[in-house]
């Protein structure tokens, strides 16, 4: 089961997103949040150990250019995520990691 965190514009900038912690379920999330990350843990080969990646999730229909308009910042540590996948489709969009966690997690 996947963690969700709902995603909340910035203020003064609408395309930066911080993620919030939810204890809603994905089909939940799905029905209730305009925009959420969905986190899997993966196993890294280098380091033998489990780093997280993020799915970005709409509600609405997104096209490339529009998914590729957020800046996400994320949930652990507050850095700016990096997109590392492209998008499934037009509500299953970019796969993203925090190059900052990764690098504490590998210990370098």
């Amino acid at each position: 089961m996947s963690r969700i965190y709902d995603l909340v514009h910035n203020k003064n900038d609408r395309s930066m997103l911080n993620a919030a912690p939810t204890y809603i379920s994905e089909s939940g999330a799905q029905e209730r949040l305009s925009l959420y990350l969905s986190e899997d843990l993966v196993e890294d080969d280098r380091s033998q150990k489990y780093l997280s990646r993020y799915r970005l999730h709409a509600m609405q229909p997104h096209n490339i250019e529009m998914a590729l308009a957020y800046d996400i910042y994320c949930p652990k540590c507050g850095h700016r995520l990096k997109q590392i996948g492209r998008c499934r489709n037009s509500h299953e969009l970019g796969l993203y990691a925090c190059p900052e966690c990764d690098r504490r997690k590998r210990g370098k």
